[in-house]
């Protein structure tokens, strides 16, 4: 019987982090190529406008995206589907097909690095900003979901949801995240401001995730956490760069997930529990005080904006209920059609 080689997982993850802040420096050190570019970018016109895409689609541009992104994509949906097939790998090792994931990846990465250098234009010619904001948002819902069991939704209490759409949600949320994040790295040009790196970063990380599918490392409830919370950082960080005032509702918002939720998969201790949650209150107020408008730029919120704090939240919670039951309904109907 042939033995199935594997291959270390800690040499795996030490290549995710390092190669992941490899790939940041080397889109900020490149970024002055693109001041041809980005010398004709249109005047920003609001939220649904993308601000970096060229302002008239280009042949080479548009043939090189395209063609990128869906080899990238159509290369990890088949790995992901014959890393299936596999047994888990031991503990503290990958597969081959995690190590092919990884590669994969990583030769993608490289080649929209170069295309942003020769050609800029990205997904965003062609797909609206919801796209790939709301692709993320369902990723992130998908998380609440699966991890429900584990640390509960609402401050440590489990909530019932179907069984039949948490089902489903395990069997699709590989194909699904991996589309998410896939099409998200190809909306972007590979930029080197601020909010771009940290963008980039993230969905370097999450490649990493993907990859290791399966390892022991994949399901590690404080690794998952951070990619949760990550989503926090970036947002508030993208929103204080465009200076329109809206970082407190990213920030407090995504927060606020972890305050109710996130937190209770790695605290334990109820001392530590109230701590995080009374500073987290404090920052609040002292935020909507108006104490850091002079602090960032853009920020001027007020007493009767504190409200926002909570759309982040209520529209993350509302869908993992409608999404949790449009998927059981759905599974329900597939089993259906399947016994008829």
């Amino acid at each position: 019987m042939e033995v199935k080689k594997t291959y270390s997982l800690k040499s795996a993850l030490w290549f995710v982090f390092g190669f992941s802040l490899v790939m940041v420096a080397a889109t900020w050190l490149l970024s002055p190529l693109l001041a041809q570019f980005r010398a004709t970018l249109l005047p920003d016109s609001g939220a649904a406008w993308y601000y970096w895409k060229l302002p008239h689609p280009e042949l080479w541009a548009t043939i090189t995206m395209w063609v990128l992104y869906l080899a990238h994509q159509i290369t990890v949906w088949v790995l992901i589907a014959k890393l299936k097939t596999e047994p888990r790998p031991e503990p503290d090792t990958i597969g081959k097909y995690n190590l092919q994931l990884l590669v994969a990846n990583a030769v993608f990465i490289v080649l929209h690095l170069v295309q942003t250098v020769f050609f800029y234009d990205a997904l965003a010619q062609f797909t609206p900003v919801m796209s790939s904001q709301g692709s993320v948002i369902v990723m992130l819902v998908m998380m609440l979901i699966l991890l429900n069991s584990r640390r509960g939704l609402f401050f440590g209490k489990k909530v019932s949801l179907p069984p039949l759409g948490v089902a489903a949600t395990q069997k699709v949320h590989g194909f699904y995240i991996s589309w998410a994040v896939v099409f998200t790295f190809w909306f972007h040009p590979m930029e080197g401001t601020l909010g771009h790196l940290l963008g980039f970063l993230y969905l370097f990380l999450l490649m990493g995730q993907m990859s290791l599918a399966r390892t022991t490392w994949h399901t590690k409830i404080g690794w998952l956490t951070f990619l949760e919370v990550f989503v926090a950082v970036h947002g508030a960080v993208v929103a204080i760069v465009a200076g329109n005032g809206m970082w407190p509702m990213f920030f407090f918002g995504f927060m606020m997930m972890f305050i109710v939720t996130q937190m209770f998969g790695i605290l334990k201790n109820k001392i530590a529990v109230i701590g995080v949650i009374a500073s987290y209150i404090a920052l609040v107020l002292v935020t909507y005080s108006g104490a850091l408008a002079n602090l960032f730029s853009g920020t001027s919120v007020g007493w009767s904006d504190i409200h926002q704090i909570t759309w982040i939240p209520v529209i993350l919670y509302g869908l993992v209920f409608v999404l949790a039951w449009v998927f059981a309904g759905v599974y329900a109907l597939i089993k259906k059609a399947k016994k008829s």
